[in-house]
Parts: C-alpha cells; structure tokens; sequence
C-alpha cells in the first residue's frame, strides 16, 4: 500500500522549488555582471580581399554575333594595362594573372597576332588597292599590331559587327586610320543581304564557334563569296580539349563550339569546288586554335 503524502511533506516540497529557483535566479545575475552570457565584442577585422577580377561590369551579350565579351578581351589582351590600379588585394591579382597567363587567353593573344600578320601579308600581297572585311570584329584590336592599318597600306578596312557600342569603339580607336565600320546582323549575312563582295582578305576571330555545323556551313559559304577571286577567306575555332578553358568560357560568358581539323575542313562542303583554288587548317604556336584558310580560284 503507498503511503499517503501528509501537509509537512507538500511544505518541505515547496520550499525546496522555492529555494532551487532563488538559487538560479542568483547564477543568472551572477552570469550576467561577469558578461557570462553577452559574446565578447569581437577586434576591429580588415575587409576580406576581394575574390571579383578588376573587369568591368559585363553587359548584355548581343544575341547574334556573340565572340566573347569585347570588353574583357580588351584586358585579356593588355590593352587596359592599368586594370590593378588601386586593387591591393592579393587574391585578385591571384585571379587576374591567372585569368590572363591561362592557354586560352595566351591563345586569344596568339590568335590576334595571327590575324594580324594576315592583314600585313595581305597589304603586302596587294598593295594599297587591297579590300580587307573582319566579320564580328568586336574591338577590332588586331587593329593595334597590324602594321600596313597604321601605314595606310591598304586600300578598304570594313568592320562588320551587330553591335553599335562595339562599333563606336572602332571608329573611336581606329577611324583615324582609314577603318570603316557597318552594323548588320547573323540572320543577314546567312541571307546574302549585306552585299558584300570583293575582298581580298575575309576573316573572323570566332564566328564559327557561335554556330552548329548546319548554320556554319551556310555562312562560310556566303563569306567565301564576298572574297575575290585570288583573295583568301580565313576563320579562327578554339580545338576541344585546352587546358583550364572552363575558368575563360565561365569569364567572357562564351560557350563554344570546338571543332577538329577535319570539322573545319567540312565547313567548305557548301563551296563549290571549282572556285577553291587551295584550302588547308594549321594551328597556332600552343595548338590551341584551328585556323581554316581557302583561297578563291582566279
């Protein structure tokens, strides 16, 4: 049988919750004049470095004519040499040099000298009569170490790009030379509507790589035709498998279609082939880039 609690038991049973909450009532007010409960206010900390490169902010990628952003190709090139300027954090000039001493970009500046020396030979070849047509030019700075441009050794420099702010920096940058700019769409030149014709030299960075095989074909077609007879049509496509190209692609917010030797030479399928007087691919110094070369009969 239990036994049955009395009054001095209920008593004694109050007292003691009554003596258990004055005791912590007493470490509370005890924790809370030693900051027992309050964080330790933490030292004055330095900003953590900044991890975003010194690039300008990206604008809005046209939709056609897209060969990675003109703007940051200007610093992958050098042409903004004061881009660390007052940016003292070591893990942005981390960043930057490896964005700009990467294979891509080291092959992005091998591509530009090679276009470059194309425009020269070309001049060279021609003479001041010579017509030269860059398809989505961007900035256009193979302008920069084209020698014949800053000589006035040709005779026509036509930038043809879709975008009117890339357009005014060629005219800004370059107009003094004698280069002259057109504004005109993808949907255009697969059309046949720009009417361009007779140039000596047709050439472009990377429009190849913006395009499936399909549409690809169409517009290597279309440009071999504004090449004279005797002139040369030269188009520039990353090779699969460079090294770190992911870091660039995520960078210029450019996706790529690689291609191999024998894809570029199948490019010219749309061609006849009576009027190819010769076509062959090479590659820059790293083998990171393929270049299409095909020389019009006459």
């Amino acid at each position: 049988m239990e036994e049955v609690s009395g009054p001095e038991d209920l008593s004694k049973g109050l007292e003691q919750q009554q003596q258990l909450q004055q005791e912590l009532a007493s470490i509370k007010a005890e924790r809370e004049r030693l900051h027992y409960d309050k964080p330790a206010p933490r030292a004055p900390e330095q900003a953590p470095p900044s991890n975003i490169l010194p690039f300008p902010k990206r604008q809005l990628p046209s939709p056609s004519l897209r060969c990675g952003n003109a703007l940051l190709l200007d610093y992958l090139y050098g042409v903004e040499p004061d881009a660390l300027r007052d940016l003292p954090a070591e893990r942005t000039h981390q960043l930057f040099d490896f964005a700009t001493s990467a294979q891509a970009a080291r092959a992005l500046r091998c591509r530009r000298r090679m276009l470059a020396r194309a425009i020269d030979e070309t001049c060279q070849r021609v003479g001041q009569q010579a017509r030269l047509l860059c398809i989505a030019g961007g900035h256009f700075r193979e302008a920069e170490l084209a020698r014949e441009l800053r000589h006035g050794g040709f005779g026509e420099m036509l930038v043809f790009d879709d975008d009117a702010a890339r357009l005014d920096t060629v005219r800004k940058s370059y107009g003094a030379l004698g280069v002259t700019t057109r504004q005109g769409d993808l949907e255009q030149l697969l059309a046949g509507e720009c009417g361009l014709e007779g140039y000596d030299l047709v050439f472009s960075a990377g429009i190849t790589e913006l395009l499936d095989d399909h549409r690809c074909e169409r517009l290597v077609q279309r440009l071999f035709q504004s090449v004279r007879p005797g002139g040369r049509l030269l188009l520039a496509n990353f090779l699969p498998g460079v090294s770190a190209v992911a870091f660039l692609e995520g960078l210029l917010d450019w996706r790529p279609h690689y291609r191999q030797d024998v894809q570029m030479l199948s490019l010219l399928d749309g061609v006849d082939y009576n009027q190819i007087a010769s076509a062959r691919v090479f590659h820059d110094i790293g083998q990171r880039i393929v270049f299409l070369e095909a020389v019009r009969y006459g």
